[in-house]
Parts: structure tokens; sequence; C-alpha cells
């Protein structure tokens, strides 16, 4: 299982982290520019991101959107580790998904099925698809290595607070259905970090590389009996 604990999310007008500032991080995600006249400026931030020596994560453009496919043509490379999923609606879109990316791969010199998937899972419709969608994943090129959840955007579908015990609920329902694959659930929220954490989230994502290191230590699982760490740090 791939270590999730503490990732560093890169906004498009943010400026790419320095060598110093992934240090405590477990992977560096790049999140596509609005502009479709930025998408050549953001496969450069990608090839530089990728020599930060840390796996390197693409977010792409809403699947319904249209433009998945055009940016996934300029940012995917050899040494990008994955694409992530903001959301996903329907078990079909993250099967057109896996299809696109196995012919840009070829196109790439990428071999077939190597790009990792995260995907998110917000809201109602998409918690009702998830284990359907992750079963339909692990039986083609099981891509799938961690999964999303924001509980902003849950709130917000919902008409609710963000502390509402039913959001706490839906975050459970994502945590155990992704445990059921042996996959981790990342948080979006940093100052939430310890209640994640107790409710069986693996790690969390976070624009500022001042949250890293504290990210981990809470993320890190604790010794097991024989001593070991169930997770290195």
């Amino acid at each position: 299982m791939d270590d999730v604990r503490a990732l560093l999310a890169v906004l498009p007008d943010s400026p790419l982290p320095t060598e110093t500032d992934v240090e405590h991080a477990d992977a560096v995600i790049i999140v596509f520019p609005q502009d479709e006249d930025g998408y050549s400026a953001a496969a450069e931030r990608v090839a530089a991101a990728i020599e930060l020596g840390r796996p390197v994560y693409v977010v792409i453009p809403p699947l319904d959107s249209g433009l998945a496919r055009r940016y996934l043509q300029s940012a995917l490379r050899p040494g990008v580790y994955g694409v992530a999923v903001q959301r996903a609606s329907s078990v079909d879109q993250l099967r057109y998904l896996e299809g696109v990316l196995e012919e840009l791969e070829i196109r790439a010199g990428i071999r077939p099925g190597l790009t990792a998937m995260a995907v998110g899972f917000h809201d109602p419709r998409a918690i009702n698809i998830m284990s359907d969608a992750l079963a339909a994943m692990r039986d083609s090129a099981d891509r799938m290595t961690w999964i999303a959840f924001n509980h902003v955007e849950m709130a917000e579908s919902l008409g609710v607070p963000p502390d509402s015990p039913t959001v706490s609920a839906a975050a459970a329902q994502v945590v155990m259905t992704a445990a059921a694959f042996d996959l981790p659930v990342v948080y979006g929220s940093p100052p939430d970090a310890g209640y994640a954490a107790s409710l069986g989230f693996r790690g969390c994502a976070t624009g500022d590389p001042e949250d890293l290191a504290g990210l981990r230590a809470v993320f890190t699982r604790p010794e097991s009996e024989d001593g070991e760490q169930e997770e290195e740090s």
C-alpha cells in the first residue's frame, strides 16, 4: 500500500515547490489550470515536479468536461506516477479514463497499466457507485492506489454543516468501502487531521509545505506487537 500520509497539492497559480519543500511529502499533486491555454505551461510544471524525486500525481479536469483527454495528452509522460480524478460520477467514466490512459501510455512510451489512479468520492452519487467502481478497476488494470474524500464538498451536496453527523457517517462509509479493497483514504483538511485519523483515514492533502511533517506524524501507524512500524516514517 502506497504511503499517502502527507500529500502536497500544488495549485496552478502557486510556485513549484523546492526539494526542501517536499522533504516530508509522500507525493506531489499538480493541479490542472482552469485555462486551456495554460496546458502547455502546466506540462512543463509536471516535468519539473518529477525532478523533485517524489511520486507525482496529475489532477485532471472533470471527466464530464471533455477536457481530460486533451490535458493528459500534454501532461502524461514517463515519470508521472499517477492521475487524480476529482470526482467519479459513474463506473463508465472511470473505464473511459482507463482506456484513454492506456492509449496515451503507449504513445508516451510508458508500460500500459503502469500509471496509477486516485479518485475522489465526495457526494452521495459517487459513494453509491464506489463499491462497483473499485471492483471494476480491480478486475481490469488494478490502477487504484488511494481514494480522496472532501467533507466540505459532501456537506455542500447534502446542504448540511461540515461537522454534521451525516457527513461523518459518509466519511466512515468511504473508509470502510475502501478498506475492503485494501485502499487508503485521504482527507482534505489539515486542521482536522487528528479527527480524520481517528476515523481511519490514512493521510491528508495540503497546499502548505509547513503542514507536511505534522501530517506524517499524525498518520504514521504505531508499532505493531512485533515491534515493527506498520509504515516507515
